[in-house]
């Protein structure tokens, strides 16, 4: 059984998904029963210690979000490093050092979805202008670190779910 503190901010953090049907799961529930793939091990295997953990982790909690939706089998990489899903099944994973984080839904039901978390104490003023257009920067200008977190997660997941559906990668 699930602990309330964990329900409580799975549902904070991602109450949309979990609204539109996907099933979402966060750092800390329930992988016991779920094992990992050769094949995905094989993608880790010369991976530092903390990439291994953050990927293990986020794998495992795709594998019981799966389970839990009737669905199985490995979530390899893709060209761009992208999870190749199962057939019939859509999801996201993401990852920081302090949370982990996987959605996945049939594709019958939902076309595409995009999840990112992000800890860090801020973003490079690269990183934005990277990210965000001239006139989103203007907009964030005045924006809280936290805020400006926020939309870099909001635009992060939002490309995850377009190049899903459009096969691209990722926003330009």
């Amino acid at each position: 059984m699930m602990c309330a503190d964990l329900m409580m901010r799975r549902a904070r953090l991602f109450g949309l998904l979990l609204a539109s049907g996907c099933e979402v799961l966060i750092s800390g529930e329930g992988t016991r029963r779920v094992r990992l793939f050769d094949g995905e091990r094989a993608l880790v295997g010369n991976a530092t210690a903390k990439r291994r953990r953050e990927f293990t982790e986020t794998r495992l909690l795709a594998h019981e979000a799966l389970r839990r939706i009737g669905h199985d089998g490995p979530i390899l990489k893709g060209s761009d490093g992208e999870p190749l899903w199962p057939s019939g099944i859509v999801g996201s994973l993401s990852h920081c050092p302090s949370l982990c984080v996987a959605a996945v839904a049939s594709a019958e039901r939902i076309r595409a979805v995009g999840v990112d978390v992000d800890d860090s104490d801020g973003l490079s003023d690269g990183i934005m202008r990277f990210v965000f257009s001239s006139e989103e920067l203007a907009s964030l200008r005045m924006a809280s670190s936290v805020e400006r977190r926020a939309a870099f997660c909001a635009k992060e997941a939002a490309s995850k779910a377009l190049s899903a559906l459009d096969g691209t990668g990722g926003l330009p």
